[in-house]
């Protein structure tokens, strides 16, 4: 399978997404009238939702040729589904549906890039677990911290959650192992509860609210280091509403003394190439969380490259899809990717501190 027709076919998909979920319903539904008793009218049209999502992260997935991206999507897919009462069955007839349905509707060579993609999910699915575990690991130092803070925003005490770890670093924690211990593992904590069924949307999004704001209040608490002479961008990818872990690479470069321009969540890629060409920063961060915006990273790092101006500054991505695919930062053209905010200061530092270009 080449480079380009990968590239062709997820980009194919993307622009028949609508279509090709109404044919995959339509076939679920169809070739399964137990659905529909099963499931109600309600049912279908989430069924519909549902498989639009499941096009996009196959689109992504094909455009930089990661079977390891989709089967995480597919193995998170998996979870929720079925703590939310699908049976297992029901998720693989529904992805031999979207197979049937590319089958019908792309040209052939589309069509077996994505339904190998598939099949190879498929073939992974029944040994994929179908309940998340537990993501704070009581070996780790700040454990009870943590656990305790994420009690308090489930009972919706965002005062306490805050004053818990401002305590916290008043006995003297350090703020980034406050950032990395507590925030981060809390917020993947919640995460799984979400996918778990065990809270609900707005109670997550609560929880990261609460965190934002606590993030800030510790921030103006912490040791900053002195002016290092080096700036940064950081910008979440257009349409990508998870900025929290953008947040907090921002909020690491400002404690290491770099000159820190963070442009949010969901940020228009014009304005992402008109900011750093005005500002010319030694590093450009790039953050995605979703897996079907990898090709949004992608489309950004091109237009970057594209503008003279823009010649010096050197990209870094990250978010949870850099994690899964140890070779994606290099298929959508970046420099380098790191798994934290710590990581990515000293990846920064690093390439600075050399001659030429990074690696």
């Amino acid at each position: 399978m080449s480079e380009a027709l990968v590239l062709s076919a997820g980009h194919q998909l993307r622009d028949r997404v609508h279509a090709l979920a109404d044919a995959a319903v339509a076939c679920e539904f169809g070739r399964n009238p137990r659905l529909s008793v099963r499931y109600g009218p309600v049912g279908r049209i989430k069924s519909r939702q549902n498989a639009v999502h499941h096009f996009l992260h196959l689109a992504d997935a094909i455009d930089v040729n990661s079977q390891a991206l989709f089967n995480d999507y597919i193995g998170w897919l998996k979870v929720l589904l079925e703590q939310r009462g699908l049976r297992s069955g029901d998720l693989d007839h529904h992805f031999v549906c979207m197979a049937e349905a590319v089958r019908e509707q792309m040209p052939p060579p589309v069509a077996a890039a994505a339904v190998t993609m598939i099949e190879g999910a498929l073939a992974r699915l029944p040994a994929m677990p179908s309940t998340a575990e537990c993501l704070l690991d009581p070996a780790q130092r700040l454990f009870s911290l943590a656990h305790e803070y994420v009690q308090l925003l489930l009972g919706g005490c965002r005062g306490a959650a805050a004053r818990l770890v401002l305590d916290a670093a008043e006995r003297g924690e350090p703020v980034r192992e406050l950032y990395l211990q507590v925030f981060q593992r809390a917020l993947r904590e919640i995460g799984r509860l979400w996918q778990m069924n065990e809270i609900n949307v707005a109670q997550e999004h609560f929880c990261s609210a609460a965190t934002e704001m606590a993030m800030s209040q510790l921030l103006a608490r912490a040791a900053v280091a002195k002016p290092c002479g080096h700036s940064v961008v950081v910008a979440c990818v257009s349409e990508e509403q998870h900025a929290l872990g953008a947040r907090m690479i921002a909020d690491f470069f400002d404690m290491a003394g770099w000159d820190t321009y963070f442009c949010g969540a969901s940020t228009p890629h014009a304005g992402v190439v008109q900011t750093v060409a005005k500002r010319l920063p030694d590093v450009l961060a790039i953050s995605a969380a979703m897996g079907y915006h990898v090709h949004a990273v992608q489309e950004l790092i091109e237009e970057i490259r594209a503008d003279s101006r823009c010649a010096p500054v050197t990209v870094m991505v990250g978010g949870h899809p850099f994690g899964i695919d140890p070779t994606l930062w290099q298929k959508v053209g970046a420099d380098g990717t790191a798994v934290d905010a710590d990581g990515a200061v000293t990846l920064a530092t690093q390439w600075l501190v050399k001659v030429g270009s990074p690696p």
